[in-house]
């Protein structure tokens, strides 16, 4: 055999040839390139020629057909009512109409928990990134949380500042810092507050608590054995300088605070007609309709569906409002805002995304689509609207002015100890003090 050395010069040619087209092999292909074109331009050929070789490499296609936007929102928010859904609907056809050929593809998901929109946003970036949405609604509460915001854009380059400052205050607050807009505030739920027939009432309804519930000329009903029970006592609580967290953070009631709200709930038990009973706002509202009880506790939402039914019914008696009253003056109301966000970071869908927020918050469109859906709109302007002519809306409208956000979930272990504590204070003969202190221990265990 020859030398290995001696074969070298015969050898190399053809290895340098095989690691070429090993090479070739690797490289991406560009799919747009001309098939017909085999060879890259000569470092020889003069400007023209680059241009038209380059031209001949790289054919100028139109741009791809934009994937439809994505837009994820509660359900009960998107399908509070058959009406308002169809409402949405409408209005998402009128964008895409405007806007075509775009899709748009609603999706309608719980805010949190499993599956539920905050934990895609957190998880599906990882996983299925082209799932994701463009668009969502979530509470305002949430968007205030640091961490949250962290998965959103802010807006502040893209929303007309005029509508991102119509927003009602608290809820304004929850999606902004000093120098960032997260989230644009649309719709509202929860609002509580107290409905009676004016004809059965003479003078203006108190507005503190001590003196309204001692007139024995008149009773209030609500469902103190549910949610809203617990509701009303957190308000109370509240009232009374009680806080829902301790130095460290975690979940906590204070026993005196707590104790003086149970006490004055407890007040004179016999005027909150068959409250510890019900356990439902519809169970309430048919006490109310018979003229069982002269006032009835309701939250704006719930008695948005009744009026709606009542305006329907021939001779049905007109209703009035107020506030709840309070210690030493009325309750502050806590609610549920809903703001629109935006999650791409794409500049070209960010654009559209800014686009359809702005169509379904335009004021005409947003009052329409609030109404049907039973729900307060969360710009001042869509309230206006609403509000010309109807007395309702103008009285809503001022008690946003002064809400605040519902401080914990409605499934918080705060809201069930306290709900349990109204409950045991209308039925047994605990003192307040007592039943104070075993809610905070429970708690607290």
């Amino acid at each position: 055999m020859k030398p290995i050395g001696r074969l070298l010069p015969l050898i190399l040619p053809f290895l340098l040839l095989l690691v070429g087209c090993d090479l070739l092999a690797d490289t991406p292909v560009d799919l747009a390139a001309s098939p017909t074109a085999s060879a890259a331009p000569t470092a020889t050929a003069d400007a023209a020629n680059d241009s038209a070789v380059v031209a001949t490499l790289l054919p100028l296609s139109p741009a791809a057909p934009m994937s439809p936007l994505r837009v994820w929102l509660p359900p009960e928010i998107g399908a509070r009512t058959p009406e308002g859904a169809q409402q949405l609907a409408d209005q998402v056809r009128a964008f895409e109409a405007a806007n075509g050929p775009l899709e748009v593809l609603i999706e309608q998901k719980p805010a949190e928990g499993a599956g539920g929109i905050l934990s895609y946003l957190r998880t599906g970036a990882m996983v299925a990134p082209s799932i994701l949405p463009d668009v969502i609604a979530l509470p305002t509460g949430a968007i205030a949380d640091p961490a949250v915001r962290q998965l959103l854009f802010p807006l502040n380059d893209l929303i007309d500042p005029i509508v991102a400052a119509d927003a009602y205050p608290d809820a304004a607050a929850q999606v902004a810092d000093d120098e960032r807009l997260f989230g644009v505030p649309f719709a509202t739920a929860g609002l509580p507050h107290l409905v009676y027939a004016p004809a059965a009432i003479t003078g203006t309804v108190p507005i503190a608590w001590t003196a309204f519930i001692s007139d024995t000329n008149q009773t209030l009903v609500l469902p103190a054995d549910s949610r809203d029970g617990a509701l009303f006592g957190l308000e109370f609580y509240l009232a009374e300088g009680g806080t829902l967290v301790n130095e460290a953070g975690q979940p906590d009631l204070q026993v005196e605070p707590l104790a003086r709200a149970l006490r004055q709930i407890a007040l004179r038990p016999e005027n909150l007609l068959q409250s510890r009973q019900l356990k439902t706002l519809d169970e309430a509202w048919q006490y109310f309709q018979v003229g069982r009880s002269g006032f009835l506790w309701v939250r704006a939402d719930y008695y948005l569906g009744r009026r709606a039914e009542l305006a329907a019914a021939p001779g049905a008696p007109e209703l009035a409002y107020s506030r709840v009253p309070g210690p030493g003056g009325p309750l502050t109301p806590l609610t549920t805002t809903w703001a629109w966000a935006i999650t791409t970071a794409d500049p070209a869908r960010q654009a559209l995304a800014v686009a359809f927020i702005q169509s379904v918050i335009d004021a005409q469109a947003l009052a329409g689509w609030a109404e049907l859906s039973q729900l307060l709109p969360a710009r001042r302007e869509a309230m206006a609207l609403l509000a010309e002519g109807n007395g309702y809306y103008r009285f809503a409208g001022q008690e946003l002015e002064r809400a605040r956000a519902m401080p914990i979930s409605e499934s918080s272990r705060q809201l069930a100890v306290i709900g349990d504590a109204v409950f045991q204070v209308l039925t047994t003969d605990a003192s307040p003090e007592a039943i104070a202190e075993q809610a905070v221990l429970s708690l607290r265990q």
